[in-house]
């Protein structure tokens, strides 16, 4: 997600922060991030988050390249330039295997480097909420939770009770004070 405005909250460690994730949650936050040094399935599970979807990229991907691969092949060597030798039909499949094969890896890895890029947000260099004081420790040993101001049951005073209750070690605002 992408929050243009929002409260962040710090803790301690993965515990206390799913502890504040469940506070988010049972207060009717559904537009919150969390923020760890490494990935963590609990963390995604108590986030709610879907399964990614670069599987059904590579496999998008893949089937495209397999697919225009192969049609290149008989484009070509079928249809535009066939070749009569040993009374051979100009459209072999199993000659066309190989390159179709390769065709579909190179086209599925592509996808799934695209996609990556983009469900990451690498292609975007910077966000609001890396304004915030001491957030550069999300990518070392902090453990970060941001609500978005822009969730329908948004309210800083219960966001900030929520923090009190799940021992949140700061809370800050980004993107102007919301």
């Amino acid at each position: 997600m992408n929050f243009r405005r929002g409260v962040a909250l710090e803790y301690e460690d993965k515990t206390a922060l799913l502890v504040g994730i469940r506070a988010l949650r049972f207060r009717g936050l559904t537009r919150i991030e969390a923020y760890s040094p490494y990935p963590d399935r609990e963390i995604d599970e108590a986030l709610g988050a879907r399964r990614s979807r670069l599987a059904l990229a590579a496999g998008i991907g893949g089937l495209c390249g397999a697919v225009g691969g192969y049609f290149l092949e008989w484009f070509l060597v079928a249809y535009l330039y066939p070749i009569h030798l040993g009374q051979r039909p100009p459209h072999m499949p199993l000659a066309f295997v190989i390159i179709t094969i390769e065709m579909g890896f190179l086209f599925g890895a592509l996808a799934v480097f695209a996609a990556f890029l983009v469900a990451s947000r690498l292609v975007k260099l910077w966000n609001p909420i890396d304004e915030v004081p001491g957030f550069e420790s999300a990518t070392r040993a902090g453990f970060w939770v941001a609500a978005s101001a822009d969730d329908p049951r948004f309210d800083r005073a219960a966001i900030d009770d929520a923090a009190r209750g799940s021992g949140a070690l700061r809370v800050a605002g980004f993107g102007g004070e919301p």
